[in-house]
């Protein structure tokens, strides 16, 4: 049975952060998002760690590391984590900040690059609203070069929120998050293993975290912003991303619910839904290249549900979008 400790815990205050990421073989990017990190406002009387775990076992980010380390305002703490899988990573991630001693995690993706007060915006929150264990923030998107509208107005790309300064969540992503050592030392609440390649294990941590009582709560205006190039800005990713989502929403949600009876209604609704794009995609050319594009998107969110919920096997996030790279 999990514990909720809510009125039990101490609330940690802020005496040092690792502001950290895990990156694999994307060293150029890699080197964006450690600018960004440098660029930093930081409130006085906190102490900064930086912190990289490299999922690459041939350790492709180290030039970068290398080249960064003459100038850059911290020591960037540089590992290896050889053995693969992003639930391994982010464990790497966890054992070194607690290894560096910092009081607080933050935590971004190696393809994001932070606004300047980031963890500024990010203290102010924790430190004046009473149950902020967890800061998460908003990911928008940045793009790199200029590509088609119909492309960039894609609703992958386009991120809005509607949630509120301090709103509590149940769950929330690596890729803006803030958080308590005391998570892992105390709770010993770690990155689950068998999410292994699927992706999604973030949120699993962060939910159980949630329960244990670490409240969650949102700040708009702690921003990253994910940086989108032309592999990702193109008709292939998009569709492969939208049916991925798909796919892994259904498995996480029915994975331990395989004979449930929920699984099979919903497994009803999925097939009626996809037979219903049949006819609307060919339809929504009158709309456009962008509501076209829209449209075949969802379709393939909705037949990515429909195969996670027949397959209910974990799909390699890397594998599926970036050709095997993950092998």
């Amino acid at each position: 049975m999990e514990k909720v400790l809510t009125q039990n815990l101490i609330k940690p205050e802020i005496k040092s952060i690792a502001i950290s990421c895990n990156t694999f073989l994307r060293p150029g990017i890699l080197e964006k998002t450690l600018t960004s990190i440098a660029n930093l406002k930081i409130p006085e009387g906190i102490e900064i760690k930086v912190l990289v775990v490299d999922n690459d076992a041939k350790a492709s980010a180290a030039p970068v590391i290398e080249k960064l380390q003459s100038t850059y305002p911290y020591k960037i703490n540089y590992f290896v984590e050889e053995k693969r899988g992003l639930a391994n990573a982010r464990n790497r991630l966890l054992k070194e900040a607690i290894n560096l001693d910092v009081t607080h995690v933050a935590i971004l993706d190696d393809d994001d690059i932070a606004d300047e007060n980031w963890i500024q915006n990010i203290v102010d929150l924790y430190n004046t609203q009473e149950n902020a264990y967890i800061i998460s923030g908003p990911e928008f998107c940045y793009f790199e070069q200029d590509f088609p509208e119909y492309l960039t107005n894609n609703n992958i790309f386009v991120k809005k929120t509607s949630k509120k300064k301090g709103e509590i969540r149940k769950v929330c992503s690596t890729h803006n998050a803030f958080f308590p050592i005391a998570i892992v030392k105390n709770d010993d609440i770690w990155f689950d293993p068998s999410f292994v390649f699927m992706g999604g294990e973030d949120g699993d941590f962060f939910y159980r975290a949630s329960k244990a009582g670490y409240t969650i709560v949102f700040n708009p205006d702690a921003i990253v912003r994910e940086i989108n190039g032309k592999d990702r800005v193109n008709i292939k990713w998009i569709l492969s991303r939208n049916y991925y989502n798909g796919y892994s929403g259904s498995y996480l949600q029915y994975k331990d619910k395989s004979k449930h009876i929920k699984r099979y209604l919903y497994l009803l609704k999925m097939c009626f839904i996809c037979f219903t794009n049949l006819i609307i995609v060919p339809l929504s050319i009158i709309g456009g290249r962008t509501v076209f594009l829209n449209i075949l998107g969802l379709s393939c969110k909705s037949f990515g549900k429909l195969m996670g919920l027949i397959k209910l096997k974990q799909l390699n996030y890397y594998e599926h979008l970036n050709g095997g790279i993950n092998k």
